[in-house]
């Protein structure tokens, strides 16, 4: 081979990881951003509103409705894009996932207000370390909702669960929206 057809087959090669990314981050990760936007923006602004039983029922349903469709996307798109460190990451937020829903669990009774501040700063720990490895969006996401969730924490609870349901939520849905519309890839 000569070095111009080395070079033209590592630009195709690039070109082709570069459109992989985009449609997985199109297909997987926004519909996954808006789904959890509006879960917390319902739930969030439900808990100022609701009676602690149509609350319970409320966020119980949201809950299973965005686990439905986070691992559905991931359970089908896996078929069809092959990943060892899809497989890694899908793992890593199933094994969070039960850690933070062991430590809501032992929180909540005692102090509903802390359990969803750890939830909420679990989760967007996640966010930021997947940040550090695949794309920004979701660093600059998880290091917004982190602040957004500190602050409404210290102002108190319906305080947070305004915060966190306005702008966590938002920032949720506004950022999911943005990468399917926008077909940004700043993937690392």
């Amino acid at each position: 081979m000569q070095p111009e057809d080395i070079r033209a087959a590592l630009a195709t090669i690039a070109r082709t990881e570069q459109i992989v990314r985009r449609t997985v981050l199109r297909w997987t990760v926004a519909p996954t951003l808006v789904t959890w936007g509006i879960v917390w923006l319902v739930g969030y602004l439900g808990t100022l509103f609701l009676a602690r039983t149509a609350l319970t029922y409320l966020w119980a349903g949201l809950v299973t409705l965005g686990f439905a469709v986070t691992f559905g996307l991931q359970v089908f798109y896996e078929r069809r894009v092959r990943s060892p460190l899809g497989r890694r990451i899908d793992l890593s937020w199933l094994v969070a996932s039960g850690y933070l829903a062991l430590w809501s669990s032992l929180l909540f009774p005692r102090d509903p207000h802390v359990a969803s501040f750890v939830l909420v700063t679990g989760i967007m720990a996640g966010y930021v370390l997947i940040g550090i490895w695949l794309t920004r969006l979701m660093l600059v996401l998880g290091l917004f909702v982190t602040a957004v969730a500190t602050i409404g924490f210290l102002l108190g609870p319906a305080a947070f669960a305004l915060l966190v349901g306005l702008l966590g939520g938002g920032a949720l849905l506004a950022g999911g929206l943005w990468l399917w519309w926008s077909g940004h890839d700043d993937a690392r």
